[in-house]
């Protein structure tokens, strides 16, 4: 073996180790810029505590579930938009009057602005699942997104779940 082969196997592990050298640098300070922040603002971390639904109507015909008429109040200072629920099912028969039979779970795509009281859903929207023998008679908020370009447009969309 000759001097000039020991010297380019000694410039080929210096470059592979300088490489390795900047890729694993590289990699641990994109691991700080991927770390996700935390939201303190409760607004944005609980809507539920925020978003109520004081009145809803809901009717089951060939064993689809329509929602319509929910009235949404928004006491936040923030819109939100794609408010998700739950609609607990009870039964009526004699034997189980009352009794929780299921739930359902689903997203209203409506944009709440701040501070607002309206009425969504006025044409009615699928919402899962439905029996004329059991009630729909309790709503759960469960979360939704702040809006943040589509309430600055001026967007209210009032169908579609």
């Amino acid at each position: 073996m000759n001097i000039y082969s020991m010297q380019m196997r000694e410039d080929s592990k210096m470059k592979t180790l300088a490489i390795s050298g900047l890729i694993l640098f590289t990699l641990f300070n994109l691991s700080g810029l991927t770390e996700e922040t935390e939201i303190s603002n409760p607004m944005v971390q609980h809507p539920e505590w925020y978003i109520r639904i004081t009145d809803w109507s809901f009717y089951a015909t060939r064993g689809v579930g329509i929602i319509h008429h929910v009235t949404i109040e928004n006491t936040s200072a923030i819109a939100y938009k794609n408010v998700e629920v739950k609609v607990h099912y009870y039964s009526t028969s004699a034997s189980n009057y009352s009794t929780e039979i299921g739930n359902e779970t689903g997203v209203l795509k409506v944009v709440l602005p701040p501070h607002s009281q309206n009425t969504y859903l006025e044409g009615g929207a699928v919402f899962g699942a439905g029996s004329s023998l059991f009630n729909a008679d309790n709503i759960e908020v469960l979360g939704a997104l702040p809006a943040t370009g589509a309430y600055d447009k001026g967007t209210y969309p009032k169908l579609t779940l």
